[in-house]
């Protein structure tokens, strides 16, 4: 090399790849085959070369990493695919978590801290509040941020899930097996996901002129789905299906009910929310709502680099549509007793 400081193309040249490919190896992502991976790896250490992210900063103006903000410490922030995409394109990811700030002075100092840093863009998770799109371009100071989740300003850039939509395809289900007395267990109303869900079941019942509930507030743990479902229960009104906010709490669900000698699903229909891992190996294994957080990273890592390449990209929502996943806590309420006995209390006059 002639004393030369070698460069990322010269490697890419010598190992006859792309300079994109010597990238994800340099950052140990996955998506490299083996016998490639082993190439470019040997002309690295033949021409003992070493990346520069300082250099490279001040020629682009880029420092090729992206910031991930957490706004909520109990939410499950899906940082692996994250990660694997993030490395794919040669970013690195740093992560920062704050909870829901006290004021809109708390709010600007976290954001001053965040754009002092050297990042390209920020990924905002779990936003639990709505914040208007040209305060948020303020906050962020020209630098491209997406944002995950939530019930995002119609201009922010966004990746979304559509709740309603999920909430809706749970109560078909329950309809379409028979059910009508649904008894819920609502997510935590000051968060938006908890308002969604429930104005979609009480959408649904309204739909189909039976009167809703029994229905408790939950807060989205296990301890909450156990205590409020233990609420439904001493209501004494009847149900035959119960409807929980999230998987979590129908795990409480699921212990309140057997404690109290009712059977899943013979005595009553449980359903969840999320597709956490565990509860396909629960007994009965849940029926819920699959909400793929690996493609609403991906989309979202791919949309913030977009931006981040041309600031002419279009702002708007991309709504992934979830899945209901019909597993063996839900069947008919017909099949131990008469149709009519269960919903006597609860039919409109």
């Amino acid at each position: 090399m002639g004393g030369k400081q070698p460069t990322l193309h010269d490697v890419a040249r010598l190992a006859n790849v792309s300079h994109q490919t010597v990238s994800r190896v340099i950052n140990e992502s996955p998506n490299v085959a083996d016998q490639t991976r082993e190439r470019v790896l040997d002309v690295v250490r033949r021409l003992n070369y070493r990346p520069n992210r300082a250099a490279r900063s001040l020629i682009t103006g880029r420092s090729q990493t992206l910031q991930v903000i957490n706004f909520d410490a109990n939410y499950l922030t899906p940082l692996p695919p994250i990660i694997t995409m993030a490395n794919d394109h040669g970013y690195q990811v740093s992560v920062s978590t704050m909870r829901h700030p006290s004021s809109p002075e708390e709010l600007r100092r976290f954001f001053d801290e965040m754009t002092s840093r050297i990042v390209d863009g920020f990924l905002l998770f779990a936003m639990d509040f709505k914040m208007d799109v040209h305060l948020l371009n303020r906050l962020c100071r020209g630098i491209p941020y997406v944002q995950l989740g939530t019930d995002p300003d119609p201009d922010t850039p966004a990746v979304i899930f559509d709740q309603k939509l999920g909430m809706q395809q749970v109560m078909q289900h329950l309809f379409d097996l028979g059910h009508r007395a649904i008894a819920e267990v609502s997510g935590l109303f000051a968060q938006v996901d908890g308002r969604i869900r429930h104005a979609a079941y009480l959408d649904m019942m309204e739909k189909i002129g039976h009167e809703p509930g029994p229905w408790f507030e939950g807060n989205f743990t296990v301890a909450g789905g156990y205590e409020q479902t233990c609420r439904v229960l001493s209501s004494g009104r009847p149900f035959t299906a119960l409807v929980c906010g999230n998987d979590q709490m129908a795990l409480g669900a699921l212990r309140a009910l057997h404690e109290a000698g009712l059977r899943i699903p013979e005595d009553v229909s449980v359903v969840g929310f999320d597709d956490e891992n565990i509860v396909s190996f629960l007994e009965p294994p849940l029926t819920t709502v699959r909400q793929d957080f690996h493609k609403q990273a991906h989309l979202g890592i791919e949309y913030l680099i977009h931006l981040i390449d041309d600031p002419t990209t279009a702002r708007s929502h991309n709504v992934i549509a979830p899945e209901l996943v019909v597993r063996r806590s839900t069947a008919s309420p017909f099949r131990n007793s008469p149709p009519a006995a269960p919903f006597a209390d609860n039919r409109r006059a």
